[in-house]
């Protein structure tokens, strides 16, 4: 199986490309090719860097052939992100890695400890100071998931299936179930996705549909409140204006 080969996790620095170096050098690369492939462009724009047990060390050539492989996928490879991202957050990434610490079942209680931000807490929101939960598959229909704080997908939100998250909420993936930020009564909370075609939109108490007409986008978009409106519009428009 690929993901025995290779496993990708997202770090607040980026993505980390976990290399099992048991495997022969030309299956990894095969690996690394097809994960950035079927992620469909959800990838693209993403610094990325590699870790594998010190013992089994790669070589610059070898390291060099691997980020040549990111680089014609979309991705940006960057050797200053670390493994883990900080150390108060060490037991949540310990439990990503544990696929089966996080179960989505009908109602999902998480198992990861809550770790306090490293960020300065200026100019930054509510949310944004929140506690994270990272998932790192596609949820199915049927499937529902809650977390009291911001919620990470690395994956498809499909028909059928609920996320719902006192904090933000972001996935790296298309969202066509339900979504619902600021379960807490937060209006400040947002939703990004990379491709926002859901079934049911809120934040806060605000209810939003998508429109019947929608058209597929080929970015990323985010939608938040606007003087008590829900307002959809480009991620990277939001980003530069929020800066």
């Amino acid at each position: 199986m690929t993901g025995d080969i290779i496993k990708i996790k997202g770090t607040r620095g980026g993505l980390v490309a976990l290399i099992n170096t048991k495997h022969d050098f030309t299956e990894i690369k095969n690996t690394l090719k097809l994960k950035i492939e079927d992620s469909r462009g959800f990838f693209k724009g993403a610094k990325i860097t590699f870790h594998y047990p010190v013992d089994k060390c790669l070589t610059e050539e070898m390291i060099k052939e691997l980020e040549n492989i990111c680089s014609e996928g979309g991705l940006i490879p960057d050797r200053h992100i670390s493994w883990p991202a900080a150390p108060e957050h060490k037991e949540i990434i310990e439990q990503a890695n544990n696929e089966s610490a996080i179960s989505l079942a009908d109602d999902i209680k998480p198992l990861m400890k809550e770790a306090s931000s490293s960020l300065p807490a200026s100019g930054l929101t509510r949310a944004d100071q929140e506690p994270s939960l990272l998932i790192n598959h596609n949820l199915r229909s049927g499937q529902k998931l809650s977390y009291d704080g911001n919620i990470i997908i690395m994956g498809d939100v499909n028909p059928g299936s609920e996320v719902t998250a006192s904090g933000n909420i972001v996935i790296w993936g298309s969202l066509r179930g339900i979504a619902h930020a600021g379960a807490g009564g937060n209006q400040d909370c947002s939703i990004m996705a990379f491709r926002l075609k859901p079934v049911q939109l809120r934040i806060g108490s605000t209810i939003s549909r998508s429109p019947e007409n929608q058209q597929l986008t080929l970015y990323p978009e985010i939608a938040r409140l606007v003087n008590g409106k829900m307002v959809i519009e480009p991620y990277l428009t939001y980003g530069l204006r929020k800066t």
